[in-house]
C-alpha cells in the first residue's frame, strides 16, 4: 500500500511517498516510491508503549481523526551483529491508513519524563 509523505523521515527528506509492505505482526518494511530506499520497521506494539500526545499540525497535516486510523512504527536498523541492532524509540513513523498519509514524529524526552536519559549515553 502506497503512503504520501507528509511530515519528513529523517535521512529521507526528499522522498515524498513509502509503500509499506507487512511481514509479519510485528515487522513491515517501507520502500520509497522515488528512490528505493528501504527502511525495516517494527510495530509500536511490539514493544512496551509509551504514552505521548500527537500536536495538533502533526495530526492536521495526516489528516488523523481518530486513533483507530494510524498505526505506529519504530525504524529498525539491522546489523550483522544482532548485538549491534537498533531501534529508534524517540521518533516513530505515524500512518494514517484511512487517509493513506504518514510522517516522523521526534518525541519530547523531557514531556516524557526522560530527560536524564540523555545524561546516561556516552558522549563522543
Amino acid at each position: 500500500m502506497q503512503y504520501d509523505v507528509v511530515v519528513s523521515i529523517d535521512g529521507f527528506e526528499s522522498e515524498k511517498g513509502f509503500t509499506l509492505e507487512k511481514i509479519d505482526d510485528f515487522f513491515s518494511i517501507i520502500k520509497g516510491v522515488d528512490t528505493d530506499a528501504t527502511l525495516r520497521l517494527m510495530s509500536f506494539g511490539a514493544l512496551k508503549s509509551l504514552n505521548f500526545q500527537l500536536p495538533d499540525e502533526f495530526k492536521d497535516k495526516l489528516q488523523i481523526s481518530s486513533i483507530d486510523e494510524i498505526s505506529i512504527y519504530y525504524i529498525f536498523v539491522l546489523q550483522s551483529h544482532n548485538s549491534d541492532n537498533s531501534l529508534n524509540t524517540f521518533a516513530p513513523i505515524i500512518v494514517n491508513n484511512k487517509t493513506k498519509k504518514m510522517g516522523q514524529i521526534h518525541l519530547d524526552l523531557k514531556e516524557l519524563g526522560l530527560e536524564g536519559l540523555n545524561d546516561l549515553l556516552p558522549n563522543f
